[in-house]
């Protein structure tokens, strides 16, 4: 299967840093593409609702997948696969903005119906629980148009144990689209970027001049990546230096997105670049006059989002736009060097487990609420970094 892609969060400054500038007009456009979950019929209310706290911290969760080739109806292999992901958790009172990154590979409970559970990677969760089709007996929330969003809220609400209150996926054309109606953007690369085998979607099914029974032969001895690659015309060779790098939308796709590079490859290397775009798209709106530009950027947004922050609560976003602005930045990177450990599950894939035993989910949501609190890492691990404002 095609790698894919881990870039979705740079969203969050368009939602946090120039929210303000959207008016009347953008607020319209973001209605058309805000989708109401289906919700079970809820009990009678027997006590009063007591009022909302204004200070009450919340979540938005990201998602990133790859959606159609451009503007064609042909949908990416694996299109919705949600291989970006990332948590925002937002708490007003301690003015602060934590970015929880969630690998792709983790291995997860689905709820497909009918009281059963399907263990899968966590990037299907949005998927399946977009596809009435093949899960038709799945619980009601996870259907219709806001089915995938809810499925993959509630799968990572489970694993980090708080309430994940919105979702946003946006797809690939999407991302790219946005960074052009930017203009470029200064990214800086930390560190030399050489990956020899950068896929060509358009070329994914393509043999390479290789006969039926080439193909059957590799196929019979070789699988995963090994096999993808002995295919070279499927790919394109990326290579970037070290210092601030302008990169449009196609070359910061492929920056956040290349996994294979000879010394940043691998999907934490990657959720790491990931988060250097985030900072740059920030930097290019608080930098340019991006009022004009805000108008056509959420069109563009609204054939390639869907989310179920609904018009009233995008409003009130709107309202504390420059507040949130400034708060502090964290980030917290699940991985194997912390609260995760490799494995193989029964049919062969490689997965993400927690070092504790599949689906305790403990000292995950510990290292979530308090990192330097974990009990020190066994020998193979390294120490987390203490966390810094970006």
């Amino acid at each position: 299967m095609p790698i894919k892609y881990r870039w979705l969060a740079f969203i969050i400054s368009l939602l946090l840093v120039s929210l303000a500038g959207i008016g009347y007009f953008g607020l319209k456009t973001w209605q058309s593409i805000s989708v109401i979950p289906r919700l079970p019929t809820p009990l009678p209310n027997i006590t009063p609702t007591p009022t909302p706290d204004p200070n009450q911290p919340f979540s938005i969760l990201m998602l990133g997948y790859g959606g159609y080739y451009g503007n064609t109806k042909q949908m990416h292999d694996g299109g919705l696969l949600t291989d970006s992901m990332m948590l925002v958790s937002i708490n007003p009172k301690k003015q602060l903005i934590n970015l929880i990154s969630i690998p792709r590979d983790l291995w997860v409970p689905l709820p497909i119906g009918n009281g059963t559970t399907l263990m899968s990677k966590i990037n299907a969760a949005y998927a399946d629980g977009s596809d009435d089709k093949t899960y038709p007996n799945k619980p009601v929330q996870y259907t219709g148009p806001a089915g995938g969003g809810q499925m993959a809220k509630d799968v990572v609400a489970q694993i980090v144990g708080q309430p994940v209150d919105y979702f946003v996926a946006i797809d690939f054309s999407g991302f790219q689209k946005v960074i052009d109606d930017l203009g470029d953007i200064s990214v800086p690369v930390a560190k030399t970027l050489d990956d020899p085998f950068y896929p060509i979607e358009e070329k994914t099914k393509d043999t390479c001049g290789k006969s039926d029974a080439e193909v059957a032969a590799l196929t019979a001895t070789m699988s995963g990546d090994k096999l993808e690659q002995q295919f070279t015309c499927r790919y394109e060779h990326l290579h970037f230096d070290p210092g601030l790098q302008q990169m449009d939308g196609v070359t910061a796709l492929k920056y956040a997105r290349s996994r294979h590079g000879l010394l940043d490859g691998g999907d934490f290397n990657r959720a790491a670049r990931q988060r250097i775009v985030v900072e740059a798209v920030k930097k290019k709106i608080m930098t340019i006059g991006f009022i004009p530009k805000i108008i056509p950027t959420i069109q563009t947004l609204s054939k390639h989002i869907q989310t179920d922050i609904d018009l009233a609560t995008m409003e009130k976003l709107i309202t504390k736009a420059n507040l949130y602005n400034q708060f502090t930045i964290t980030q917290t990177a699940l991985t194997d060097t912390n609260v995760l450990k490799d494995s193989t599950s029964t049919d062969g894939q490689f997965i993400l487990i927690p070092r504790v035993g599949i689906g305790n989910w403990q000292e995950i949501q510990q290292y979530i609420t308090a990192p330097d609190s974990v009990i020190s890492p066994t020998p193979t691990l390294t120490p987390r970094p203490t966390r810094k404002p970006l």
